[in-house]
């Protein structure tokens, strides 16, 4: 199948591509030659990117390079009754600044520790750019996001200005928890 030859064509054909239940495309270079089943070093996956302002609730210590700083962040959003629904972790998309300021931070956040996993006040709210959504039976939502990570945080919002568990199924319809 071969693709649009233009900006807005090639728009137009994602977007339907997505209306149709696909993730996105795969786009290559006309130069770059084509083996079938692999994707080579000149081809790309094309699919949209969604934000999040979520809240911290705990994070977990990291191991190797991340050892001694609080990592795998515990991800919320608001749920209707005022409380926070974990969504799911992430430990992508931090610089080495990033681990240092979030873990002095979260330790004066802390509420409890297991040793492993500190749990914090849910007071930070964190920019999290996610690639889906999908069901999952592990969180109470009934929902986790696929593919999460850390954009930035946001000092400038309070966590009841986070997204709440219906705005985020609001914007997935497609997936019913």
């Amino acid at each position: 199948m071969s693709g649009p030859e233009d900006i807005p064509a090639a728009e137009a054909f994602l977007a339907e591509t997505l209306k149709r239940g696909h993730e996105g495309v795969v786009v290559k270079g006309l130069d770059a030659p084509y083996n079938a089943g692999r994707r080579g070093a000149s081809w790309l996956k094309v699919k949209p990117v969604h934000t999040l302002d979520l809240v911290v609730l705990a994070a977990e210590w990291g191991h190797g390079r991340r050892t001694g700083k609080l990592s795998n962040l515990h991800l919320g959003a608001r749920s209707s009754d005022g409380s926070f629904a974990m969504l799911g972790k992430t430990f992508k998309g931090m610089t080495d600044a990033l681990l240092t300021w979030q873990t002095e931070r979260l330790q004066e956040l802390a509420v409890e520790s297991d040793g492993h996993v500190v749990t914090v006040r849910p007071e930070l709210v964190v920019e999290i750019a996610y690639d889906g959504l999908q069901r999952s039976s592990r969180y109470p939502a009934g929902v986790t996001l696929r593919f999460a990570r850390v954009v930035r945080y946001r000092e400038d919002k309070r966590a009841e200005e986070a997204d709440s568990v219906e705005t985020l199924l609001a914007a997935h319809p497609e997936v019913k928890p």
